[in-house]
């Protein structure tokens, strides 16, 4: 048996910095993409099946709240980055391809959990060569 991964992407500069979430992402069976614009996020998006969506609000051509408007009515789910000091601040965007903004952002343990529920989800399936 094979897992079969969520697919993330992850949308701004800087996020391949952000070794240690990604890493955590991929052992619980995350499929990690990578765009460093909202323009490149649209692109990918068209080409693979993304399942969730990881942005910073500032993008280097628009912002991510921007990207979460084109994202909207598509099966995803969606969280923005909002930089606080040292940390940040998730903000739920997109719920399974419903608006949902407004909702209590997560702080960084909490997102963690919710990653961790998400990959408890993934499916198992059969290998098939």
């Amino acid at each position: 048996m094979t897992i079969s991964g969520i697919d993330v992407l992850f949308v701004g500069p800087g996020f391949h910095d952000t070794q240690v979430l990604t890493d955590r992402m991929r052992r619980w069976g995350f499929r990690c993409h990578f765009a460093n614009s909202a323009r490149t996020a649209r692109e990918l998006v068209d080409s693979v099946k993304v399942d969730l969506v990881l942005s910073k609000i500032g993008l280097p051509d628009g912002t991510g709240f921007g990207l979460v408007a084109d994202l909207s009515g598509l099966p995803v789910t969606a969280f923005l980055c909002l930089p606080v000091e040292d940390s940040c601040f998730w903000i739920p965007a997109i719920d399974s391809g419903n608006e949902c903004l407004g909702k209590p952002a997560l702080r960084p343990l909490e997102f963690l959990n919710a990653l961790e529920e998400m990959s408890r989800c993934i499916p198992l399936q059969s290998q098939v060569h």
